[in-house]
């Protein structure tokens, strides 16, 4: 577990809380709330791989385009569960969802729980964004371990997705 972070947003850094799990590292297992209030527990061992994405809001036209190329990217993946995780409200979460076609990933909230933020250390402490989940991704094996994560340096800026589904076919051939 790696100690307290930095990110850039817009020009300023702000403080992102510890914890954040290393590859080779136990998947932290964290309560998520989907758009129609069920609770989905992801991360821990699972007989699929696992992709958790936390962005700061599915509102904004970064997290909204990120989330909707990994819609249409995952479904090249058979057996792969994708979550993508903020604190918007799960009606913010529905709506989006029913809006932009979302059919191969999760869209999942954290607001209710705090496990994904807490547990995955990728919350932001300070500044305008105090509160919501920073841009990152993580590639969870179905043994539980971490085989990919990647926290974003500047909120702007979208994943390396090249690196994440190279993650994401070396887990699906190696489990």
């Amino acid at each position: 577990m790696a100690a307290e972070s930095v990110i850039n947003y817009n020009g300023e850094i702000v403080n992102v809380k510890g914890n954040f799990p290393v590859v080779g590292a136990k998947a932290p297992v964290a309560r998520v709330t989907e758009p129609d209030f069920s609770i989905k527990t992801i991360g821990g061992k699972s007989d699929r791989v696992q992709v958790i994405a936390t962005v700061p809001s599915i509102d904004t036209p970064i997290c909204s385009a990120q989330s909707k190329r990994f819609d249409d990217e995952i479904k090249q993946f058979d057996g792969v569960d994708m979550t993508v995780v903020s604190m918007d409200l799960p009606y913010a979460d529905d709506r989006f969802c029913k809006g932009q076609g979302i059919k191969n990933i999760s869209i999942a909230s954290d607001f209710a729980y705090r496990e994904v933020g807490e547990n995955y250390g990728v919350i932001v402490t300070d500044g305008e964004l105090k509160g919501l989940l920073v841009r990152a991704v993580f590639v969870i094996g179905k043994n539980g371990r971490i085989v990919y994560q990647e926290i974003v340096p500047n909120v702007g800026d979208e994943p390396d997705f090249k690196k994440i589904m190279q993650a994401i076919k070396t887990a699906s051939s190696h489990n």
